[in-house]
């Protein structure tokens, strides 16, 4: 299939999508109103980083959108999926860049708009790894019954959602733990919140815990799982792949706006763009969403959140 070709189909695609997804009274803002900043936000527990990852992104894409209102640009970060959803809602933020589980929710609680796939530390997809210390002689996902897991942060897909949900595909039965020296029920799996990778594993290490779950992408960086600690791990358990992120327009965009916002993002290359992407969560390239994509969202809004 030539690019062309490939190019139309994904246009029209995003047209459907449109048409779907955003609805006839949704808070548009007219292409005519006053100049205001572009706002792109995200869900961060790091935000002094973020901020500086996500802005010069957020400002190129003002510059090149100053057609459609925009003079100048903003970064807005929360602490949550739940105070993303509420600002959206409000009309406050134009543009996300998020992974799946949030994109999902944004989509089915907003009806925001999925634009185009984000490959996010140079990663289209990724997966989910669950691992143990070699030691414990934890081999399988029905040994860790009566043992405590560590989870990222509630937000999290790769390193909550999506391992919580095969371990209760699986058939085991989780409950939170408050402190990790609570004691874990008769039959059920413990589990608690790192709150980031480098603790996923380092409580690992340290047997705070049985198991730990990280994504390939955190687990082949020595910033989060020092190497000598893969000398002492075992994975036990590795999901399928799933997209890495997402960009999404909401409401608050226009339609016109949020293709050109697409086409802008689909441009970059590597090529003639290389130190733009690389600060923006180092992005390799943004590709153009496939049918499956959106199959994949929907089933996670369908089903809650857990693991088509």
């Amino acid at each position: 299939m030539s690019r062309l070709v490939a190019h139309r189909r994904a246009a029209i695609l995003f047209f459907f999508v449109l048409c779907i997804v955003l609805p006839v009274n949704g808070v548009v803002l007219p292409a005519t109103a006053g100049a205001e900043p572009l706002v792109l936000a995200q869900v961060s527990d790091r935000p002094k980083k973020d901020f500086k990852q996500l802005l010069p992104m957020a400002r190129y894409m003002a510059d090149r959108l100053q057609a459609y209102g925009f003079n100048g640009a903003q970064v807005q970060l929360y602490d949550s999926a739940e105070a993303l959803i509420g600002a959206v809602r409000q009309g406050e933020v134009h543009w996300i860049s998020e992974t799946p589980y949030t994109s999902a929710r944004l989509m089915q609680e907003t009806a925001s708009t999925p634009l185009a796939k984000k490959w996010k530390n140079g990663q289209q997809q990724y997966q989910t790894m669950i691992f143990t210390l070699k030691r414990r002689e934890i081999l399988s996902l029905q040994d860790l019954v009566g043992q405590r897991i560590a989870f990222e942060h509630p937000d999290s897909f790769s390193s909550y959602f999506l391992p919580r949900r095969i371990l209760e595909n699986a058939g085991l039965s989780l409950v939170e733990l408050e402190r990790p020296e609570d004691p874990v029920p008769e039959g059920q799996v413990g589990y608690l919140f790192s709150r980031n990778e480098k603790n996923n594993a380092l409580w690992v290490d340290k047997e705070i815990v049985a198991a730990g779950t990280l994504n390939n992408g955190d687990w082949l960086n020595p910033d989060r799982v020092m190497p000598e600690m893969h000398e002492r791990f075992h994975v036990i358990h590795r999901s399928a792949f799933y997209p890495r992120a997402f960009e999404l327009a909401t409401p608050a965009l226009s339609p016109e706006a949020a293709l050109a916002l697409r086409e802008e993002l689909l441009a970059l290359s590597q090529e003639n763009h290389a130190g733009l992407l690389a600060r923006y969560e180092q992005t390799e390239q943004f590709s153009p969403l496939e049918l499956q994509d959106l199959n994949f969202l929907q089933e996670l809004t369908d089903t809650g959140g857990r693991a088509p």
